[in-house]
């Protein structure tokens, strides 16, 4: 990110804001542009800040007091032996920036700089971080992204960076390395990883083991930035790789990467489970509820039929009054042919649905319109609809052996919501519809038991609707009483 840049004679530390910085993006970056950054020398903290703005062939730079030094990205790539003193130096003004008046905030590599006097400079993090939201994923995953745990803040993410850090000077590579933010942030958070002394046989033990700590994967605490400092120290004077014979290393790196495959697949599988899993649960349910119902018609098919022995004008009752249970298989048994077949698909139709919603949500919308008008027909709490018929009445018109009856009921049935103005709500939105219905019956014998075998509608009357009311936070308001 930094450069040196040479504006009227004079050399300059600049950041370049970025190739898209325009309009209100470049408004924010250059609002920020005097808050401060740190730089720590041996003995002090000072604050540092951009002071002017250049621009060089259409590019936009910030330019501060010329500091020269190493940056952090360049640092990712030494090897550990070269690597450890810099990032031991970092340690140390981590510790060091709160006390001194600075803040904790997110590290990238190129926005922090290993003076040549000894020292750590931390660019502005305002301005790194407005210059950060206009880039791609790409260009921040291994600046940014794959060195700062998502959930964790201040002391507990510069420990889980130093700890990524040392993961990729040691193993070359980032321990998280996902195709964009959200799956490295999955892969942060839950992905089981190789140890660097996996990656790297001859890695001392204990160094391994504090940077898996680091990166919370050890059955420990969080490492604390003054634990990494001491046991930097401590590794200044002891071996950090142990000579292995041919065999053993390769013996290794096979392991290695057997568990690494296994650990990707584990993780691809619980990543699709938690992503998935209320789509599949509803499938789930859906396919359950679809057998139930085919299972149910094979079933009536064999068996006797439930209105066996019933007389003709109960059976005419039944037919109806099983609306209000969604009971579409007694509705089956009570016709034959295509008498009534758009009642009982509609019935079906919205049984299915109603396990699928009470599977899923813990109960279903459906009020029966037979309880809800036995209890004085009170408003309905939305999203609950209205299903069945009330006020029925069943007169013969004419006696056996060819019975035909006069059938008159108010038919209740789920509707779409009005459409209103946009922006605009109502407290009361019918949610249902009711007709009032006139139709004529005409039956006869089926192996011995009374069906309906025809029905004609004579009249339909739109009724007023039913009032729908907000559901309130917590509703216990009574679904369909029963289900078949």
């Amino acid at each position: 990110m930094a450069i040196e840049l040479i504006d009227q004679g004079v050399t300059h530390l600049a950041v370049q804001v970025g190739h898209n910085a325009r309009g209100k993006a470049l408004t924010r970056i250059l609002s920020a542009k005097g808050s401060p950054g740190w730089n720590l020398d041996a003995g002090a903290v000072h604050e540092w800040r951009f002071q002017s703005v250049v621009e060089r062939d259409g590019e936009v730079f910030l330019c501060g007091p010329l500091v020269k030094g190493t940056s952090l990205e360049e640092v990712l790539s030494l090897p550990l032996a070269r690597a450890l003193p810099f990032v031991s130096r970092l340690v140390n003004a981590l510790r060091r920036l709160p006390a001194g008046g600075g803040a904790w905030f997110p590290i990238e590599s190129d926005a922090v700089l290993f003076t040549d006097a000894g020292g750590v400079l931390f660019l502005p993090p305002a301005v790194c971080a407005e210059i950060r939201d206009m880039r791609t994923f790409e260009l921040n995953r291994e600046s940014y992204e794959s060195l700062n745990h998502p959930d964790l803040r201040d002391e507990e993410r510069a420990s889980f960076t130093i700890a990524a850090i040392l993961y990729r000077v040691i193993t070359g590579r980032f321990p998280f390395t996902g195709a964009d933010a959200e799956e490295l942030h999955e892969q942060t958070r839950k992905l089981s990883i190789t140890a660097p002394s996996r990656a790297v046989p001859e890695l001392a033990p204990e160094v391994s083991d504090l940077v898996m700590a680091g990166l919370g994967r050890a059955q420990r605490g969080p490492v604390d930035l003054s634990e990494w400092a001491t046991s930097m120290e401590a590794w200044k004077s002891v071996a950090l790789f142990i000579p292995l014979s041919a065999e053993r290393k390769d013996r290794a790196l096979s392991e290695m990467r057997s568990q690494e495959t296994g650990s990707a697949r584990s993780f691809k599988r619980r990543m699709f489970w938690e992503k998935n899993w209320k789509l599949i649960a509803v499938i789930v349910a859906i396919v359950i509820a679809v057998s139930a119902v085919f299972g149910s018609v094979l079933k009536n098919a064999l068996a006797p039929r439930v209105t066996r022995g019933y007389a003709a004008e109960k059976v005419v009752t039944t037919f109806y009054t099983s609306m209000n249970a969604l009971d579409h298989m007694t509705m089956q048994a009570c016709v034959v042919g295509k008498a009534g077949k758009g009642d009982i698909n509609a019935t079906t139709t919205l049984y299915v649905t109603s396990k699928v919603t009470q599977g899923y949500g813990g109960r279903s919308n459906i009020v029966s319109a037979a309880d809800w008008d036995g209890r004085g027909r009170p408003a309905l709490v939305s999203p609950q609809a209205l299903y069945g018929v009330t006020s029925l009445v069943v007169t013969e018109e004419q006696g056996e052996p060819s019975p035909v009856f006069n059938v008159t009921y108010d038919k209740w049935t789920p509707a779409s919501p009005p459409e209103t103005e946009a922006g605009s709500q109502k407290d009361e939105m019918p949610r249902s519809e009711g007709n009032s219905v006139a139709e004529r019956v005409w039956m006869k014998r089926d192996n011995g038991d009374w069906v309906i075998y025809r029905i004609e509608r004579l009249s339909q009357t739109p009724l007023p609707a039913p009032l729908t009311t907000v559901a309130p936070a917590a509703d216990s308001s009574p679904g369909m009483g029963r289900t078949p």
